[in-house]
């Protein structure tokens, strides 16, 4: 079994950061990784753990041919095939260089994403109080990244880098705008993520489909504390969740819920990269063992 006890886990964390670039075993990289997050060996030849099958499912199954399941505008024509484009937030265009983006035709709120990546995201709640030189260049920062150096994540390695401009959504009725994340098997939601961020933190925390709150055995310093009220439209969301997720061994669903209206966000295959176990300790196994690999026969 791979190990890295060996070396200073700090001293790892600092060589993976500096030579992602250059550790050309995908396997040998996402090890070494899982160690330095969880300080425990990943065990890849006989997953049983949530974590330990995305890897796998990361790794040897949603590779290269699923990337326009998570370019963010390839993704929209999935969306409408199977749900109707009623559910896709409007979009004021689509660019493959920032120069080709005119920002005085855009209305006073959007939002820029890199279609190719996680987190390449620029939110603009008020376009006066803009610096648009600044955001030109944090942009075509991200048209030069590819994500699958981050977590090599294969399935975004020949995803074309573009950037999407959609319409700012927001709940007035809120604090924060509440991201519905439905974890569904094989098709099935089973447990829902409810994420929110509170005077500038992002706060989380799970619900079963009963509506009832999980509370962990040791609760995390970004734990929701709040209650969160169960949205009347849940079981459209949860009808919406099964269809997307039809397909696939695992997938994460992120919906919004603005007034009576749901709106898609993303179609998530690995949660944090596969590299953070589950704050519900039992959420560890009891995931893996709603997961069937490929190789797998229970």
């Amino acid at each position: 079994m791979f190990k890295v006890n060996f070396i200073s886990r700090k001293f790892f964390q600092i060589y993976l950061k500096l030579n992602k670039y250059l550790v050309y075993n995908d396997v040998l990289f996402t090890k070494a990784k899982y160690y330095c997050k969880n300080k425990v060996n990943i065990n890849l030849d006989n997953p049983t753990e949530f974590m330990e099958k995305i890897q796998w499912l990361k790794l040897f199954h949603y590779t290269q041919n699923y990337g326009n399941f998570v370019d963010k505008y390839e993704a929209r024509n999935y969306v409408e095939t199977k749900i109707g484009s009623q559910y896709l937030n409007a979009i004021y265009g689509v660019f493959d260089a920032v120069d080709a983006i005119n920002f005085e035709n855009l209305p006073n709120q959007f939002v820029l994403k890199g279609t190719h990546g996680s987190g390449y995201n620029v939110i603009v709640k008020d376009k006066n109080q803009i610096n648009e030189n600044k955001i030109i260049q944090q942009l075509n920062c991200f048209l030069h990244k590819n994500y699958y150096f981050e977590n090599r994540e294969s399935i975004y390695k020949n995803v074309k880098p573009r950037i999407l401009i959609e319409k700012y959504i927001s709940e007035v009725d809120c604090e924060g705008l509440i991201d519905y994340k439905f974890y569904c098997f094989h098709g099935v939601p089973k447990y829902v993520l409810v994420k929110v961020c509170l005077n500038g933190e992002d706060k989380k925390c799970y619900y079963d489909l009963n509506w009832n709150k999980i509370i962990p055995e040791q609760i995390p310093n970004d734990f929701l504390n709040s209650a969160i009220e169960k949205p009347s439209n849940f079981e459209e969301m949860l009808t919406i969740a099964a269809k997307l997720a039809a397909e696939f061994i695992f997938i994460r669903v992120d919906l919004y819920s603005i007034g009576e209206k749901i709106i898609f966000g993303e179609l998530t295959f690995f949660p944090t990269g596969g590299n953070k176990r589950i704050s519900v300790e039992r959420f560890n196994k009891e995931f893996g063992d709603l997961m069937h690999l490929p190789n797998q026969t229970s």
